[in-house]
């Protein structure tokens, strides 16, 4: 599955809103940092609590995904590199895959690896410069 996911600085709840708007769409779920599991290494920042961690809706057919991209959280944001795309399946060797002709002459920002959302994900910006997120999930 293909996806579509917008980065913000701050601002992503009031661009969830605009776009509810905008497309007649209802954000189906909505996630801040402080309802992520608690890393005791590195304690989310009282600043970050309310903000977007992951929220999705779905606009004319397209899954879209958004999160809020503070400064200090290790990912440069810079408008403009603001959208990435997502692939999303249950089935691992194909993201194996995907993921590595991907980083052929491109950069990875975040190797494979497990995370409280996905048994395995991770980022890659390609030698087009285009930015992917590469998620392998289980149903349960």
């Amino acid at each position: 599955m293909l996806e579509v996911y917008l980065n913000f600085k701050t601002e992503a709840a009031e661009a969830i809103a605009f776009y509810e708007t905008v497309f007649d769409v209802t954000c189906e779920d909505v996630m801040t940092f402080a309802d992520a599991p608690e890393d005791p290494e590195h304690p989310t920042p009282e600043a970050w609590k309310n903000l977007i961690i992951n929220a999705s809706m779905t606009i004319e057919g397209v899954p879209v995904m958004f999160s809020d991209v503070p400064d200090g959280m290790g990912l440069t944001f810079i408008e403009g590199n603001n959208v990435s795309l997502v692939i999303s399946t249950e089935d691992e060797a194909k993201i194996d895959r995907i993921f590595e002709r991907l980083t052929e002459g491109g950069k990875v920002t975040m190797p494979l690896g497990e995370t409280f959302w996905s048994k395995k994900y991770g980022m890659v910006i390609d030698k087009f410069g285009i930015n992917w997120m590469l998620n392998y999930y289980i149903e349960s």
